[in-house]
């Protein structure tokens, strides 16, 4: 549980420097939306200074440092201007090269702000419900994944789906 509540934390950090990465020319008219590659940049910059782990195509792998010895497997999804206020459902699969969004499902609009639902189906087809997180504007969602060996032979390891969900910040 230290370890899940640790990379939730690294994560949200990462996910709160990535959220500055607003788009300079569309601020200037009053609309906030998010520059996606600056966002990754600083996000992976976050990953490296705060916790030792060093971007790899889509995972994250970590150093001697690191608070876990595998690689962290990652997606972001970017809800926009026009959508914060929907409900969102993302269906992730982890795939043998990592995970991806299969599927990304509106729902009705709510005044303040739309509810974002995770489905993650691991590598073995089970079925995961992530908990439920609140929009309240324009957002950079990351979903990331950990299957952590156990420390001994005989004991299951540890699988650690995680969800962050950050507003873009003006």
């Amino acid at each position: 549980m230290q370890k899940k509540a640790e990379m939730k934390a690294l994560l949200e950090l990462a996910n709160h420097h990535a959220t500055f990465a607003v788009d300079q020319e569309l601020k200037t008219e009053g609309i906030i939306e998010l520059t996606e590659a600056e966002a990754m940049a600083k996000f992976d910059q976050r990953m490296l200074d705060n916790g030792g782990y060093e971007r790899v195509e889509d995972a994250y792998v970590p150093s001697a440092n690191s608070v876990t010895s595998a690689p962290v497997s990652f997606v972001h999804y970017y809800v926009g201007f026009q959508d914060w206020r929907k409900d969102l459902h993302l269906f992730v699969r982890q795939r043998q090269e990592g995970l991806a969004i299969e599927k990304a499902e509106d729902g009705p609009e709510r005044t303040a702000g739309g509810e974002l639902r995770v489905t993650f189906t691991t590598a073995s087809g089970e079925e995961l419900q992530l908990a439920p997180k609140k929009m309240v504007g324009p957002s950079l969602v990351v979903v990331a994944f950990l299957e952590e060996p156990p420390l001994v032979p005989f004991l299951p390891g540890h699988a650690i789906p995680i969800v962050s969900v950050e507003e873009v910040k003006w």
